[in-house]
């Protein structure tokens, strides 16, 4: 039974309702953490000053370079990122699949810097260390010919989850001006909406944008209608109890990233959420520091009675008196300063780790070396590892959706190159990150085996050179290869390998031969010269010589009866 626009406007209240617990913590979180998205009412006017509760600026330096090392190590324009292969391994080893799928990472990297990705991947990372939960649009925006991403606001995000975990619901209740509502939908518009837009083109209107798998399709046709997500736009003043717009996707269209997420909620948490306590701790602190400072600076004053009104507390200021009693001098407040100093460091340090930005600052921390090579790669490694599970969770909600939405996307406008024909029957593509902290993570568990494996085949062949006949080494060197990032145009596919390999062996058979005839050559050149040199008496030949005309000799007698 298809959905009217009162069945969609009663989920988004219970939706609403499933979300109301997180949104105090939310608050409270980008108040003190991230103040510039701390605007939670959806009909307040852009541009407002957010309320200033700062004392302290620790947990906003932390979650920015928690945000851009985390980036820059994973998702980065300065980089190749990404590497697509085959699920099936054996399919990587046919003729020119390699250099296909290197043709697909040009053609997603040059749809990505076209685009406003990295900037809005910048605000995307922000909400997902801060509150949690960090929702993006990624839409084809036919009307620029590129690739839309949109980093929303919690704000106007309301989610449900699959039975597998994934988000796959979301609705959004958001604001766009009346002229921005008519370029969006145009004649679709209800007739109030129309007039709206005529005499306040720049007033506000208030939309629902519905997303959900739909329940109800016929697979068979590839109208928007029966698309495999329901995509449904409802104007929430003026709906004449019908859709603005009723469409869909193929995909999922939003990245749905939870930082961490506890196995009962659909929100998500985040260094900022867990280290909270410590940052209002920090923030009452640091305000404490700041009156003590001030009063130590200013410190009240006891002034006599009679010279009321007549005190001068400014510089060079002139106060005269005839008594002892009538002086003024500061009240002796007696502040510690230097012990609520020592525990907002502490306090500062405890943040430090909430947020874990020192594996960012590595090289930093090195002030006792000079350290091994070995050292070194090994702290890299912890920061690998300490890392993993964001990384995984970061990976399978957000990254590898993304590739997949922006594979679609650029199939259906015809820009990924035809693959080779040997693929014709089909196959699943793999996706595999190479950021800093991706390739850091591969290298410091498979390189690590390769090269300690290194280090045994040399000891072992060296005593038994016949072991190493156990070592495919042309596969080692792949998995070497494939372990440091190596580019795919400089690896020559197998074919070819085999085609050098040939190549070389019949230069060497052929230089070999030109060897061998060269130096028969030079031999029949020193032997013909001998021949025309007289024999010496004493020689072997000259003996040889002698003998032969002796037994012509005897084989002229003839023996007697």
């Amino acid at each position: 039974m298809p959905l009217k626009v009162d069945d969609v406007v009663k989920r988004l209240g219970t939706l609403k309702q499933t979300r109301k617990p997180y949104e105090p913590l939310w608050k409270e979180v980008t108040d003190y953490v991230l103040p510039r998205r701390s605007f939670w009412d959806l009909e307040a006017t852009p541009g407002k000053k957010p309320v200033q509760k700062l004392y302290d600026g620790t947990a906003l330096t932390e979650l920015q370079l928690l945000v851009d090392g985390t980036l820059g190590n994973l998702v980065s324009a300065n980089l190749r990122w990404l590497r697509l292969t085959m699920e099936d391994r054996r399919q990587n080893d046919i003729p020119w699949v390699p250099d296909w799928l290197e043709e697909v990472e040009d053609v997603l990297y040059a749809e990505f810097a076209r685009s406003n990705f990295y900037e809005a991947m910048s605000e995307f990372f922000l909400d997902a260390a801060s509150i949690g939960t960090a929702v993006m649009l990624v839409d084809d925006d036919v009307s620029s010919r590129r690739i839309l991403f949109s980093t929303r606001h919690m704000k106007e995000c309301y989610l449900a989850e699959g039975k597998n975990g994934m988000v796959d619901t979301l609705y959004r209740e958001f604001m766009m001006t009346n002229r921005q509502a008519m370029q969006t939908w145009g004649k679709k518009l209800s007739i109030a909406r129309k007039e709206r837009v005529e005499t306040d083109p720049f007033g506000k209107a208030k939309i629902i944008h519905a997303c959900f798998p739909r329940a109800e399709r016929d697979p068979g046709k590839v109208d928007s209608l029966n698309k495999s997500w329901a995509s449904l736009y409802i104007d929430s003043q003026f709906n004449e109890n019908k859709f603005i717009d009723e469409g869909g996707y193929d995909t999922f269209p939003y990245l749905v990233w939870r930082w961490r997420k506890n196995s009962d909620e659909i929100y998500g948490r985040s260094p900022a959420t867990d280290a909270i306590q410590d940052i209002l701790r920090l923030n009452q602190v640091s305000k404490t520091n700041l009156e003590i400072v001030q009063l130590g600076g200013m410190p009240p004053l006891n002034v006599p009675a009679a010279m009321k009104g007549m005190e001068r507390i400014v510089p060079r200021g002139y106060n005269y008196y005839t008594k002892p009693d009538e002086m003024i001098f500061p009240i002796n407040l007696a502040q510690n300063y230097p012990l609520t100093k020592d525990q907002e460091e502490e306090i500062k340090e405890q943040i430090r780790n909430s947020f874990r930005t020192k594996m960012f600052l590595l090289m930093e921390q090195l002030e006792g070396g000079p350290y091994t090579a070995t050292e070194i790669r090994e702290r890299q490694g912890e920061k690998a590892t300490v890392q993993g599970p964001m990384i995984g969770r970061l990976n399978s909600e957000c990254l590898i959706p993304l590739i997949k939405r922006t594979f679609q996307i650029c199939d259906h406008n015809g820009l990924i190159p035809f693959p080779p024909p040997d693929l014709s029957q089909g196959g699943r593509i793999h996706i595999e990150f190479q950021g800093p902290l991706a390739l850091q993570t591969k290298k410091y568990h498979q390189t690590q085996g390769i090269d300690t494996g290194m280090l045994f085949i040399q000891g072992l062949g060296d005593m038994f050179p016949e072991s190493l006949d156990n070592v495919d080494a042309d596969e080692l060197m792949r998995i070497g290869l494939d372990a440091k990032a190596m580019p795919q145009k400089v690896i020559r596919e197998r074919p070819q390998v085999t085609e050098v390999r040939r190549i070389r062996l019949e230069e060497a058979a052929r230089k070999e031969q030109e060897a061998v005839a060269m130096a028969q050559q030079e031999l029949l050149a020193q032997n013909a010269q001998k021949l025309n040199e007289p024999v010496k008496s004493d020689s072997m030949l000259a003996g040889i010589g002698k003998a032969a005309t002796q037994q012509r000799k005897r084989s002229r007698v003839t023996p007697g009866p």
